[in-house]
């Protein structure tokens, strides 16, 4: 009698075999279980990151501005430098530098190098050395903090939803004083209840559009209900609060992002894009008259009553004026408004426009890295986005068990991600393209360069960029497993 035997030396079940061969090619190694198992411990343990959330939290939410008490304590600056001494503890003992270092975490600090340099050259050197000592220095610290520390897809979405959370809060409690008509400037604009770069209404609407991105990827791509629910809950009131600013940069910042979302809509879920331009036009009825006739005046002189179209104008033609007399050290950080050469016909103003802001003040030289860091954001952004759809196409079946049947399971991803990480990452992207193209066209109406805004939004776009290569190149570090032979069918007599 004849009869079909595996040739092999095990004394296991031949399907058995196969499938566990499989199984082990399949999965995860030992090793990348375990460092999965460390970095979720860290995610929730690392002090310095711990305290650069609470940092963020006191940043954006400014709780001295309403209890006059904490003012003195300066828990800012002291959750700062706890967080800076947590990282530079941990880095230290793993045999890593103090902080870790990148292209932009080098071109952030390049930028404070030009102002530095251009003190001696100042309208006003004690003021521009306080602009560094007061703000950009914090910048610089807490911009390296947070490129260190945001290493996990979860601690991007912990970081978002602060951002958001804060956006959300400050929304509510400005179109509640826009209702009873307090916090109103120019007759009927609202300005933020908290200071810091939520007063000016410009500035408010700017940081709104900027944070209204992030929110919108989770109304459309996160998969859990409450998030999706209590997103929509922030974005309404986001919106509502940019109405109630009645800012013309604004409403084209919130033009230009909300056409990134749609592209990105329309690519990920074509009929919700229906659904957007039907939620838009339902709510045009509903804005004010007033913000109409605001937002007519951008094309129409005569609807600006307050004359401050003509004179965002003249301050474009000093601006230039200025970089043009002084293009290599400029005037310093900080000093347009107290600049009184024979051009300065709007005086003690600012540029209202971030990039004559950085020219003015800083010359060439800032001026490019400023351009370069800018640039850097969305890169980084598309770089996630390319790596994740590189990641996709890699990507094929699995077999497991015997009869080598294909897994109804999706296939794995090559960089141990787990589909949860790899939505956050996609958002986190899409979020950031669209935050940086709201900001950019808010950023020609406002002196905005040296406002945390943007580079928190860089850290985030730079974190999700880091975290996929960082993925990849272990993945590549990683030894194959040794392939098992497939079991050989030799033919046997009884």
């Amino acid at each position: 009698m004849e009869r079909l035997t595996f040739n092999v030396k095990s004394t296991r079940g031949p399907a058995v075999v196969a499938g566990r061969a499989v199984a082990r090619r399949a999965g995860p190694s030992r090793v990348a279980r375990v460092n999965q198992k460390i970095a979720a411990f860290r995610e929730r343990h690392d002090a310095d990151y711990l305290w650069m959330l609470t940092f963020t939290t006191l940043l954006f939410f400014r709780p001295q501005d309403q209890l006059p008490p904490l003012e003195p304590l300066h828990l800012a600056e002291l959750t700062a430098i706890a967080g800076l001494g947590a990282m530079a503890v941990r880095r230290l003992n793993a045999g890593l530098t103090v902080a870790k270092v990148n292209a932009e975490v080098i071109g952030v600090v390049m930028l404070g190098a030009v102002i530095i340099l251009t003190i001696p050259f100042s309208f006003w050197p004690g003021g521009s050395l306080k602009v560094f000592s007061d703000i950009y220095v914090k910048i610089i610290l807490i911009f390296a903090l947070m490129v260190s520390t945001i290493t996990t897809p979860r601690r991007i979405r912990q970081m978002t939803w602060v951002m958001m959370l804060a956006s959300g809060y400050i929304a509510a409690r400005g179109v509640f004083d826009y209702l009873r008509g307090v916090n109103l400037v120019e007759g009927n604009r609202l300005r933020g209840a908290i200071g810091g770069m939520f007063e000016n209404p410009n500035d408010l609407a700017l940081n709104l559009v900027t944070f209204l991105a992030p929110t919108l990827f989770i109304i459309i791509q996160d998969r859990k209900t409450s998030r999706r629910l209590f997103a929509c809950v922030l974005a309404t009131l986001m919106l509502a609060a940019i109405v109630c600013t009645k800012s013309r940069s604004g409403f084209l910042g919130l033009v230009a992002m909300g056409a990134v979302v749609v592209f990105y809509t329309a690519r990920l879920k074509p009929a919700l894009v229906f659904g957007i331009l039907l939620a838009g036009l339902l709510a045009i009825p509903a804005m004010p008259q007033s913000f109409w006739d605001r937002m007519d005046s951008i094309m129409n002189a005569e609807e600006d009553p307050s004359g401050s179209r003509e004179a965002r104008i003249r301050l474009f033609n000093q601006g230039i004026e200025v970089f043009a007399q002084n293009p290599i050290t400029g005037i310093g950080a900080g000093q347009f408004q107290n600049y009184t050469g024979p051009e300065m016909v709007e005086k003690w103003r600012v540029t209202h426009n971030a990039w004559l802001q950085v020219a003015a003040e800083l010359g060439i030289f800032g001026l490019c890295i400023f351009f370069a860091l800018v640039v850097r954001g969305y890169k980084a952004s598309f770089a996630s986005l390319r790596i994740l759809r590189g990641t996709r196409r890699t990507r094929s079946p699995v077999a497991y068990g015997a009869g080598w049947r294909r897994s109804p399971a999706p296939p794995p991803n090559p960089l141990g991600l787990t589909p949860e990480d790899e939505r956050i990452l996609e958002m986190n992207a899409h979020g950031m393209i669209a935050a940086f193209v709201g900001w950019t066209i808010c950023s020609f109406f406002a002196s905005v360069a040296f406002n945390w805004t943007l580079y928190y939004v860089l850290a985030l776009a730079v974190a999700g960029r880091e975290i996929l290569t960082q993925r990849r190149a272990e993945m590549a570090a990683e030894p194959e497993p040794a392939r098992t032979p497939a079991p050989r069918l030799v033919r046997a007599h009884a």
